[in-house]
């Protein structure tokens, strides 16, 4: 009995553990580190990795040719922080948080940008003749040729569907208003009689 009552207390300790472990501000993932590395901006607040490097694809889709100067404003303050070549990876990484995360996560992983895509490669912990190197890449991009044709379809998809509901809406309460008015002309030529 009392075997079972120490496993539901490291049960207990275990989720307790998970829900007290720091999450990004932007996503509310908890961290990591790999891509969810907590990364901090010149203001000193904290956010994890892919919500950084979103970010910054979709700044530097929205200026379009600044000089090639790249710089990230805070989501919350807005102060902006000056971004190296190597984007939001090359940003310093919140030891504090770091420390807060299980063991296992406390050593941070080497992740790099390429192109749109934020990449983790790391080797199997197997044994030494068989591990076999792998790759993780997520795509950050905000490619605005890619996305303006999907969402302008739609968009004038649903536009024509309102502008048929509003003509036909106008025919009908035209055709009511004429059809009401010829029987109102019916009864007063009727009640003249």
């Amino acid at each position: 009995m009392q075997l079972g009552s120490q496993g539901a207390a490291g049960e207990l300790k275990k989720k307790v553990s998970v829900m007290s472990q720091p999450e990004c501000s932007i996503c509310y993932n908890t961290y990591d580190n790999v891509f969810k590395t907590p990364k901090v901006l010149e203001c000193t607040h904290t956010f994890c990795l892919e919500c950084l490097s979103r970010l910054m694809a979709v700044s530097l889709a929205d200026q379009d040719g600044n000089g090639g100067s790249n710089r990230l404003s805070c989501p919350f303050c807005r102060h902006p922080t000056t971004l190296t070549e190597d984007g939001p990876p090359a940003l310093t990484t919140s030891r504090e948080v770091l420390c807060k995360l299980p063991s296992h996560q406390q050593q941070e992983e080497p992740v790099w940008l390429e192109g749109e895509k934020l990449c983790y490669k790391s080797a199997d912990s197997g044994a030494p003749e068989s591990s076999k190197a792998f790759c993780i890449c997520i795509d950050i991009g905000a490619d605005k040729t890619v996305d303006a044709p999907i969402q302008t379809q739609p968009r004038t998809f649903g536009l024509l569907i309102i502008l048929i509901d509003i003509i036909f809406i106008v025919i009908c309460h035209v055709h009511t208003f004429f059809s009401t008015s010829s029987k109102l002309n019916l009864l007063q030529h009727q009640l003249v009689v």
